[in-house]
């Protein structure tokens, strides 16, 4: 009588479990590197004071539109 094959397909739902398992973490770890990231740039962005001098001495129609050519 050959009882690996027995083992092997006992083992199987442990390793669906632990397949599932692992892909969970492994996309909770994503969505928390997502989360720092979109934070990060949240603060970046926030910080970033507008320069009211730079824009002050320019005419109106300057910086509102990009001309581009090919």
């Amino acid at each position: 009588m050959d009882i690996t094959s027995t083992f092997a397909v006992h083992g199987y739902p442990n390793t669906l479990a632990s397949t599932k398992t692992e892909a969970s973490v492994a996309i909770e770890m994503l969505n928390k590197a997502n989360q720092i990231q979109s934070d990060s740039a949240k603060q970046i962005l926030q910080s970033i004071q507008p320069s009211a001098a730079s824009t002050q001495a320019l005419p109106d129609h300057l910086g509102r539109y990009i001309n581009l050519t090919a």
